[in-house]
Order: C-alpha cells, then structure tokens, then sequence
C-alpha cells in the first residue's frame, strides 16, 4: 500500500496542492505586517519630539488605541496631501490619525470612531491689525480688502465656508504651507489674516521665536466640537477596524 508521501509523488497536481496548503497555512499563522501609520508635522497634535520620537495630543491617543488593540504600526512622516494620496490607492496597508470626516473622503476611505474633540478655529493676524481680539466671524470676514490664507485641504466647517466664500476670490490664499509658514507670511506682511485650531494657537503663542507680532482673534459664533477619526486605506482589513473600534470604544474616547 502506498502511503500518502508515496501518492502525492506519483500525482504531481496533488503534491503541487498540499504545498499551496502548507504556504497558505504558514502565512495564516505568521504575524501580519505592520500598519503604516502616516502623520504630518502639526503641533501640537503629532509633530517629531527633541528626542526624535512621535509625540502630541492625537499621536498619544492613537498609540495607546492601536497598542491596546494589539495592532503593530510604524510611524512614517509624509505631507497631509500626499498622506491622502497615499492612503486612496487601495493596496496600501496604512492608516493616519486626527483627520476630520467629510462625505467626500468616505467615498475612498475608512474612518474609525471618533479619537479627539477638537476646540473652535481662531484667527490669528498681525498684533496691530485693526480689528477686537473677540469678535464674530460675520463681522471679521466682511472687513473691507481683507485677505485671508489657509492651507488647501483644511476643512473649516460649513459655517466658515458659507463666511469665506462671500469675500472676493482674489482676497482667499489657498496654500500647501504648513501652520509655521503661514504665520510667517502674516508676520511678513503677505497676508492679514490666517486659520488655526484653538489648540494649535495655544501652542504657538508660547513659542516666541515663532509667535511673534501676532495676535489671536477669537470668533464667538464659529462652533466647536468637530470630532476626529483614525482615517485608514481602503485595504485595511474590515477586521482590523473592528479592533480599532472596540479599542476605542472601551476606552471611552473621545
């Protein structure tokens, strides 16, 4: 009687299947990749630390989720728009925190639950710009010949946008720069006014060697509380955004 070594020589189709067999059962029991955890230099949310490390408010959060979760990642550093163009090609196994949620990005990506609740968006102009440190966005906004600049993907919510996009065309600056090199071109004179969140305000208005000649306006009617998600290529697995999301929920965020 021939065993079963024996048979699987003589029917070569049979040992080529009981190889695939085994290649698949060994990559099932083999640890998966790790997560590609893309960020982009925005203090004090994720920004590189002295020590080199990752750090900030949403980085901290997002490695205690996906440390809980028993899910590995490796942080990489990449620009916000390239993150996004990275993480809509559906084979990429990567995710990236603190991004808001919009109907447009749902259609090429995952969100997980909500990580972070964030304050209300400030303007930030030159210290001897003529305009109240408290004053509503209506009355700001409709300053004559004001001009404004933010960075080009920023989602500023419905109610600003309605704002912004009563002022002419040619007063809105839209920019790849970064919240440092916009505030330096309000310094320089460039601008009169730019967009920050609350926090990120608060963080640079210690910093003199960067917060300098400015002022912080805040905008009573403009709403707080916008919610932030871990936004994930399509290729993350169902399965890992249901750890994510369980992690989430047992820590009670946001």
């Amino acid at each position: 009687m021939k065993n079963g070594l024996d048979i699987a020589m003589t029917h070569p189709s049979l040992a080529a299947s009981i190889i695939f067999i085994l290649i698949r059962s060994i990559d099932s029991c083999a640890s998966p990749a790790p997560l590609n955890l893309y960020y982009y230099d925005r203090p004090p949310f994720h920004f590189i630390a002295s020590d080199g490390s990752v750090s900030g408010s949403v980085a901290t959060i997002t490695e205690k989720i996906l440390n809980q979760a028993n899910v590995s990642y490796i942080w990489k550093q990449a620009p916000a728009l390239r993150i996004l163009s990275i993480l809509r090609q559906d084979h990429d196994y990567s995710c990236s925190p603190g991004w808001y949620k919009t109907s447009e990005r749902e259609k090429f990506y995952n969100f997980s639950l909500p990580i972070y609740v964030g304050k209300p968006l400030v303007a930030v102009t030159r210290a001897d710009f003529k305009a109240p440190e408290t004053i509503t966005a209506a009355n700001l906004f409709s300053l004559p010949g004001i001009n404004i600049v933010y960075k080009k993907g920023m989602v500023i919510g419905d109610y600003l946008s309605d704002i912004i996009s009563r002022v002419p065309t040619d007063q809105v600056h839209i920019v790849t720069l970064e919240e440092v090199g916009k505030l330096k071109m309000i310094q320089a004179g460039h601008f009169d006014l730019t967009l920050l969140t609350e926090e990120e305000a608060d963080y640079f208005k210690n910093n003199l060697t960067i917060f300098f000649n400015l002022k912080i306006i805040k905008m009573p009617d403009v709403p707080g509380g916008d919610k932030r998600f871990i936004l994930c290529s399509k290729a993350v697995p169902a399965a890992t955004m249901e750890k994510i999301n369980a992690t989430i929920k047992r820590l009670k965020l946001p």
